[in-house]
């Protein structure tokens, strides 16, 4: 190969890196090719860990903190609570561990659990436009009622909205497909907001009501903004 010949080889070859660059550099706001979607919304610096005399300084693990809704054992009415959690890797991964807090139930007192054992998560990912897919694995031999199904669906999605990032509502699937309940009693044939009306104050935070009306019909969750 001549040197003239080298030369344009190489030309040709720095040309198409340049472009290969390009084409992965984040878009600008005013840009129109989607950024990359942030999907945590807070995540504190662990706490400095100070090693023991003789001891070889240890890294304390990236945790995020994050706030769960567990329903009141007396009234049903969502409340949070503050845990620290690894840090995901994905919305994917982090919708699957909020998840996985909720069925581990609460630690405050007063509080209860509001997923059962047998509601399982498929999947979970986030949409380009910030909605949250929700796909529940339901068992057939589940049942519950009005209060049960609400403190479930509220559960799952105030949490799932209030860690997210830059995300407006949720969509609950049931094996894989669409479906218009859970059980019988919230609709779920449209996507779900953060529900913010008979709202109660507890520890300076703003968390819904899950009252059911009592009247056997299907409910639909109330459509309002996010908090």
């Amino acid at each position: 190969m001549t040197r003239r010949a080298a030369a344009l080889l190489l030309l040709a070859l720095a040309a198409m890196v340049a472009a290969f660059l390009i084409f992965l550099r984040p878009e600008s706001p005013s840009g129109g090719r989607p950024r990359r979607r942030l999907f945590l919304r807070v995540t504190p610096a662990p706490a400095p860990v100070t090693p023991a005399a003789g001891e070889a300084p240890v890294t304390p693990a990236e945790t995020v903190r994050v706030t769960l809704f567990f329903p009141g054992a007396g009234d049903g009415r969502l409340r949070p609570e503050e845990r620290d959690i690894a840090r995901p890797a994905s919305p994917g991964a982090f919708l699957k561990a909020l998840f996985a807090e909720l069925q581990k139930g609460p630690t405050r007192p007063g509080l209860v659990a509001a997923l059962p054992a047998k509601l399982q998560l498929r999947t979970a990912f986030l949409l380009p436009e910030g909605e949250v897919v929700l796909d529940l694995a339901r068992d057939a031999s589940l049942s519950f009622g009005s209060a049960e199904e609400l403190a479930i669906i509220g559960s799952l999605v105030n949490t799932a909205l209030q860690n997210v990032a830059d995300t407006t509502r949720v969509r609950v699937l049931v094996n894989g497909e669409p479906a218009e309940t859970l059980g019988g009693h919230v609709d779920l044939t449209r996507p779900l907001l953060y529900l913010r009306e008979d709202l109660v104050d507890a520890g300076n935070r703003q968390v819904p009501s899950l009252d059911p009306t009592g009247s056997g019909d299907r409910q639909a969750l109330p459509e309002s903004s996010v908090a």
